[in-house]
């Protein structure tokens, strides 16, 4: 009786411990990093530069010769200028990460 008994509080003692190794393992998935979404400039970043932008950055503007917000280059080139007017902390962070994305482009941008 007592090896039956024994047995069974075996098996409940691996059982739990497996179901613990499954909760961790699901704990450090839920908690792990998650890659940034892509942010696309013409539905996504374009929008907020032409409510925040315009008219002078735009065709037309004061200011569009000289950086034309238009252009992904324009805003991946001059980040720290650009992010500094913008007061929207979501705005904010979906330009950031839009930078953020694009290095290597801007790199390229720089040696040539």
């Amino acid at each position: 009786m007592r090896t039956i008994l024994l047995i069974i509080i075996g098996f409940a003692f691996l059982i739990f411990f497996d179901t613990n190794a499954e909760r961790r393992g699901e704990e450090a998935k839920r908690t792990a990093i998650t890659p940034i979404d892509t942010v696309y400039f013409k539905s996504e970043v374009l929008p907020i530069l032409k409510k925040n932008c315009s008219p002078c950055h735009f065709p037309g503007g004061k200011m569009y010769d000289r950086m034309p917000f238009d252009k992904p280059a324009t805003i991946i080139g001059h980040e720290a200028g650009a992010l500094k007017r913008f007061k929207d902390q979501k705005e904010l962070r979906l330009l950031k990460n839009f930078i953020e994305q694009n290095k290597e482009f801007r790199k390229a941008e720089w040696i040539q």
